[in-house]
């Protein structure tokens, strides 16, 4: 059995530099257009340098996004169990700066629908609504197997508005950020209550406020730890590393909080979501091992 196992679409991301539209039949050059992996790598790879055992099922076919995704995953030492999938099935047009990012993409959800049941774990996590829905299934089956369920929302307009209805929880953590927590129950200090048919516990990061919620029946709060910020991408997915890397060692909800926001705060300091600096994450996990 694996410590975690990442479930979701693993995306090629194409950072889009500012630049002023080519006339028809015209050619412009810019200085560099920046290119990563994202999405569910994104998590797995913190959570692989915190010293994790981390299994990432993504869809995948034979495309060049798929063999960069196992190429990746290798060196980031996370084992890839692919699922059957299109050719490049996970691409995003990024459009960041060091405030926000918006995203154009295009994802072959309906992969998902074909996975049986995932590989064994302590823990699950899903890197938005969406994936989580269709991998209900199996999603169910593991947690009736002992594995616990993670989800953080990625922005959904129509799955948002549906969360605050669920009953019988059947995911045992969910983390929204601010935005996310608003467009879901309207309230953001009362979105663990609110929100608790979803999960038992409900952490919603607040940016530059630091995070806070619910965690082991405990409320908990956590400050953001000071970075200089270069790209906002994949902070949120690092702070999911992070917190489900306490978790599994069995951190208090406080302190997997903080170590959260610390690898949070590594991933700002970069572009891209993505793990590049694995030593600053090893010497994170060695504080706390």
């Amino acid at each position: 059995m694996t410590s975690l196992v990442v479930a979701g679409l693993a995306y090629l991301e194409v950072y889009v530099p500012p630049h002023d539209a080519a006339p028809p039949g015209q050619e412009r050059f810019v200085d560099g257009i920046a290119l990563g992996l994202g999405g569910a790598l994104n998590t797995a790879s913190v959570a692989a340098g915190l010293g994790l055992p981390v299994t990432l099922c993504a869809p995948a076919g034979n495309g060049i996004a798929d063999l960069a995704l196992a190429a990746q995953a290798a060196r980031l030492g996370v084992t890839l169990a692919p699922l059957p999938a299109r050719d490049d099935p996970a691409i995003s047009l990024v459009f960041a700066d060091a405030h926000d990012r918006s995203f154009v993409s295009s994802a072959d959800f309906a992969a998902l629908e074909q996975a049986g049941q995932l590989p064994a774990a302590g823990w699950i996590f899903v890197p938005g609504l969406e994936e989580a829905a269709r991998l209900a299934a199996p999603l169910a089956r593991a947690r009736r197997d002992g594995a616990k369920v993670a989800v953080s929302a990625s922005w959904n307009e129509d799955r948002l508005a549906q969360l605050a209805a669920l009953r019988g929880a059947p995911w045992d953590l969910l983390v929204l950020n601010e935005k996310e927590a608003m467009a879901a129950c309207g309230d953001i200090a009362a979105a663990p209550q609110l929100l608790a048919g979803a999960a038992g516990a409900v952490i919603v990061t607040l940016g530059p406020r630091g995070a806070s919620g619910t965690l082991d029946g405990s409320s908990v709060s956590v400050p953001a730890v000071p970075a200089a910020v270069v790209d906002t991408t994949g902070a949120g997915d690092a702070f999911c590393g992070g917190l489900l890397a306490g978790l599994v060692r069995g951190l208090a909800p406080a302190a997997a909080l903080q170590l959260a926001a610390r690898a949070a705060a590594i991933i700002l300091e970069q572009r891209g979501g993505m793990l590049a600096a694995p030593d600053r994450m090893a010497a994170l996990a060695r504080e706390i091992a």
